[in-house]
């Protein structure tokens, strides 16, 4: 008997002096794939963690988590490591914050030996294995590039790829679709669906309650604080509240000139000769497929990248050469591309108050009004308890939530979001929502990047196309609708669901 069974029985776990998951009593096995659902912080990817063998349950408490597996039983998972694989954000995070030069396809091939990187040349047999699973999951323009060149949704399916590659008897998805459009997350489901029907891999994959699973995932996990339930409570928390006393800008015309901008990335051009204005008040949806540009156009729009010569970028009609300190001051940003900067160690109170001075994690020279304001805006949006806590011990949602928090504390007149529903739960969508709406009555501009952007269908004026870096169009929103272009996004993808 080959099949992977795992047992837990009244086990707890704890991280540092917290205690995360409660007298857990579950067990995994069968021909059962299974969904882990809860809302942000409920300790999903915690479980995830806990059933691949990356955490032992608690010390302090008498549970029992046991593996059986070609007949055999044990408490240990080290016989059952290389035979488990789980897939996190916090793993693509990884990748780019050390900022490797490796090859996707290399990063494909070292999940062979559950490794970040090859250690060793690799056989050729491997190397065309990893290759052929690269173009399998859409990834063949960027098998190539460095990890850290590509853009989430890709970045997404390599670490599945990397996962894939060693067919385990368990592949445990943390986070199933997040960062991945229309079309990439309906590729995922159906060849998840294909594995899952061979009956040789046992799927769990865990996020919220609208999560899109694959249809041979029957199984459901609720979590909710730590503890599995029979079926989630419906709590619905208040809205959020901006900062008082920042009032927004009275100034009108525009708040970002691009004329010409070209940006360059491992030798190509990730953004190409795009010209494009956002004048106050206007609130612009960014569409586009994974690898489109919407990232690297947000970079370029915050001053995080610059333009090569002959492009010109302005903000609030002024060059960025020599005042962008003082620009960023105006300007808010939640983006994956800024949390993989801060360190995972800094606390979120100093991650919430860095937001006041554009800083990454760090802060000086606040005043006690401001360091005020900043608890004042926590204890409103539920976080006073995190304030202590380091930023990489939250949960995904858990963590935007505190970036989301550093973006606006500061009251800023230009908001930039990159996917700014990624990793929350419904009601945190519905808040963030809320939130907006009121930002966009204040007269405050607003730019996001989405593949979800039914969220704001009513609040967004203006939208903006990308393929392959170059502008397809942009126009007012109700019109955007109407483009051959946007139904090459949305509607086509939808058809596709519909008939799947």
């Amino acid at each position: 008997m080959d099949s992977l069974e795992i047992h837990l029985r009244h086990v707890d776990v704890d991280l540092g002096t917290a205690r995360i998951l409660h007298d857990l009593n579950l067990t995994i096995g069968g021909r059962e794939h299974f969904a882990v659902l809860g809302d942000n912080g409920a300790g999903k990817t915690t479980l995830l963690r806990l059933l691949v063998g990356e955490l032992w349950p608690s010390q302090r408490s008498s549970g029992q988590r046991i593996y059986r597996l070609f007949g055999e039983e044990s408490s240990s998972p080290i016989g059952v490591r290389p035979h488990v694989r789980l897939v996190t954000p916090a793993m693509a995070d990884w990748y780019l914050r050390h900022d490797l030069r490796v090859p996707v396809w290399e990063i494909i091939c070292a999940g062979l030996h559950n490794t970040p990187f090859l250690y060793h040349e690799p056989a050729e047999s491997e190397r065309e294995k990893a290759r052929a699973l690269g173009l399998e999951m859409g990834l063949g323009l960027v098998l190539d590039r460095p990890m850290r060149a590509v853009s989430t949704g890709q970045a997404k399916r390599a670490l599945l790829a990397r996962a894939l590659i060693a067919s385990p008897k368990l592949l445990a998805v943390d986070e199933l679709t997040q960062g991945l459009d229309r079309q990439g997350q309906l590729k995922l489901l159906d060849a998840l669906n294909r594995i899952a029907a061979t009956g040789r891999t046992r799927l769990l994959v865990s996020g919220h309650g609208l999560l899109p699973v694959p249809e041979e995932v029957r199984g459901r996990i609720y979590i909710e604080h730590g503890r599995l339930v029979d079926r989630p409570s419906q709590v619905r928390p208040g809205a959020l509240e901006l900062p008082q006393g920042q009032a927004a800008s009275s100034r009108s015309g525009a708040v970002v000139e691009l004329e010409s901008c070209t940006v360059v990335m491992e030798g190509r051009a990730a953004v190409d000769n795009l010209s494009w204005t956002v004048n106050t008040g206007e609130c612009w949806g960014v569409l586009g497929h994974n690898g489109g540009g919407k990232s690297t156009l947000l970079q370029l729009v915050t001053g995080y990248r610059r333009p090569w010569p002959g492009g010109e970028a302005r903000w609030f009609g002024r060059s960025g050469l020599t005042r962008m300190a003082q620009i960023r001051g105006r300007i808010g940003i939640l983006a994956p591309w800024i949390g993989e900067r801060i360190e995972p160690k800094a606390t979120c109170r100093d991650v919430l108050l860095s937001g006041l001075c554009d800083g990454l994690g760090v802060h000086r020279g606040l005043s006690e009004t401001q360091v005020s304001q900043t608890r004042e805006l926590a204890r409103a949006w539920g976080m006073e308890d995190w304030l202590d806590r380091p930023l990489g011990s939250l949960s995904y949602g858990q963590a935007r939530q505190v970036m989301l928090g550093r973006a606006v504390v500061h009251g800023p007149d230009f908001l930039v979001l990159d996917e700014p529903f990624s990793g929350l739960d419904a009601s945190w969508q519905a808040r963030m929502v809320e939130l907006l709406r009121h930002w966009a009555e204040q007269g405050r501009t607003l730019v996001l990047a989405t593949h979800s952007p039914e969220y704001m269908d009513e609040l967004l004026t203006h939208g903006l196309i990308l393929d392959q870096g170059r502008l397809v169009a942009a126009t007012e929103w109700s019109a955007l609708r109407q483009t051959p272009a946007f139904a090459a996004l949305f509607e086509s993808a939808e058809r596709s669901a519909g008939g799947s």
